[in-house]
């Protein structure tokens, strides 16, 4: 899977606290839309519980003395393993919610097999970047569940999907919002817009380079521009890869889910899980999120919590309704 540092293809980064950690655990404040106290988030109409969230915050404090020096002696980087603990939490509720849509299942054998190897290797995943603090329990098994889930959501859908899209490539987020903006005032130039954006773009053989009208799948499109998975038809995106420092601008022309065999003849089975994963995210943009704002805010492009919308890591915005 990808890596919460817990394999999600984009990490996350450590930034500047939005809140105390006493107002994370305590939970004072409002809930979303300022009125609901006893959710830490909505998925859809269903809620993820405050209480049990905060039960899971205090649960790594105590279980962590890495954490608790975290909170005690550098307040700042305690709040992205708060953030990090909500966004599991949601990521469980809309897995579930999609697996149940879609008549996927896995057993409690199958959890607990994997659970026991993972822990065996002694490689479980960490909270964050700026201390070795490791996801542990009932939060563990519940994202191995969410895991083997998504491989099996990918599954059904992995085969036989296809996006047509343009996509074009900045060097920062301000290259990259004013092209979505400029895209988004502009859908029916987006060809236009995106060849003028690429224009200095050269292959390696040093012939123009097309970025428009491409069609692509989970098999054969590169994988920095697999993020287009999680979106809808009519949507503009744009996110980080950060291996190449570059931003991608991607806008997503069309979505078929039924367009036949898109392999191209290769092995989909390791893409399987991360296109599931994708599809839990783009679930919940079409269920909608309402995240608690002592949390953060919840970005629809990558299913992360980010401390406010200036801190986000991706851009989405919608030119027409989505297909369905």
């Amino acid at each position: 899977m990808r890596t919460v540092t817990i394999a999600i293809r984009r990490p996350i980064a450590v930034l500047a606290a939005c809140a105390a950690v006493g107002a994370l655990v305590t939970g004072c404040g409002t809930g979303p839309g300022g009125g609901d106290i006893g959710a830490a988030a909505v998925v859809g109409g269903s809620t993820v519980g405050l209480d049990a969230v905060q039960a899971d915050i205090a649960s790594v404090l105590a279980g962590s003395a890495d954490a608790r020096q975290l909170q005690q002696q550098k307040p700042s980087t305690f709040p992205p393993i708060a953030r990090t603990i909500v966004q599991l939490a949601v990521w469980d509720e809309a897995t579930k919610q999609l697996a149940a849509k879609l008549g996927v299942k896995v057993s409690e054998d199958q959890v607990d097999r994997a659970y026991a190897q993972q822990a065996a290797s002694g490689q479980a995943p960490s909270f964050s970047q700026t201390a070795n603090i490791p996801v542990k329990g009932d939060m563990y098994k519940n994202y191995i569940r969410d895991q083997l889930l998504w491989n099996a959501i990918g599954a059904k859908q992995v085969r036989t999907t296809s996006v047509t899209y343009d996509y074009a490539v900045t060097q920062d987020r301000n290259g990259a919002q004013a092209l979505v903006d400029k895209v988004v005032a502009n859908p029916d130039q987006h060809a236009q817009i995106f060849k003028a954006a690429m224009a200095g773009a050269q292959s390696q053989d040093g012939t123009a380079q097309s970025t428009v009208n491409l069609t692509g799948s989970p098999a054969t499109t590169p994988q920095e521009l697999g993020q287009m998975f999680a979106a809808n038809a009519g949507s503009v995106i744009a996110f980080p890869v950060q291996q190449e420092n570059i931003w991608v601008i991607a806008y997503v022309i069309k979505r078929s889910d039924n367009a036949g065999d898109t392999t191209g003849g290769q092995d989909v089975s390791q893409v399987a899980g991360a296109f599931g994963q994708e599809q839990m995210v783009r679930y919940a943009q079409q269920v909608g999120i309402t995240l608690n704002p002592r949390f953060g805010v919840w970005e629809p492009l990558t299913g992360l919590v980010s401390p406010s919308d200036g801190e986000s890591s991706s851009i989405l915005k919608t030119v027409r309704t989505a297909n369905p």
